[in-house]
């Protein structure tokens, strides 16, 4: 069991959803309404699967944890592309946020990969 707030890409986590959120503040309308819901939950997801995996009881659970984080990582990749594909967002707003995605998502691939390594 661990305090999440220490871990790096808990804090990435949660300065990108802060970002989704702050991007998609000027969003209105019903076209957008479906799409910022999506897109913000699975941000905020990333940062809370985490937190919640870090006071598991088992390195597996945590890892476990750790995949439901990746996958909403990819999932909010997803969603910035397809806002960026209807024109919802800009690419200059988008694009940063996607990458930034990846790379969270990457932290979260190599910290599963440790946190395996000890089971």
């Amino acid at each position: 069991m661990q305090n999440f707030r220490n871990l790096l890409v808990w804090q990435r986590a949660q300065d990108l959803a802060a970002r989704v959120y702050g991007a998609t503040q000027r969003l209105a309308g019903a076209d957008a309404r479906g799409p910022r819901s999506q897109l913000r939950r699975s941000a905020s997801s990333i940062a809370a699967n985490i937190a919640e995996g870090a006071v598991s009881t088992s390195p597996r659970q945590f890892a476990r944890y750790l995949e439901m984080a990746i996958g909403s990582a990819s999932e909010t990749e997803s969603h910035l592309d397809f806002m960026e594909r209807i024109g919802l967002l800009h690419p200059s707003e988008a694009r940063p946020l996607m990458s930034e995605a990846v790379q969270t998502r990457r932290m979260l691939i190599a910290l599963r990969r440790r946190v395996l390594e000890g089971v």
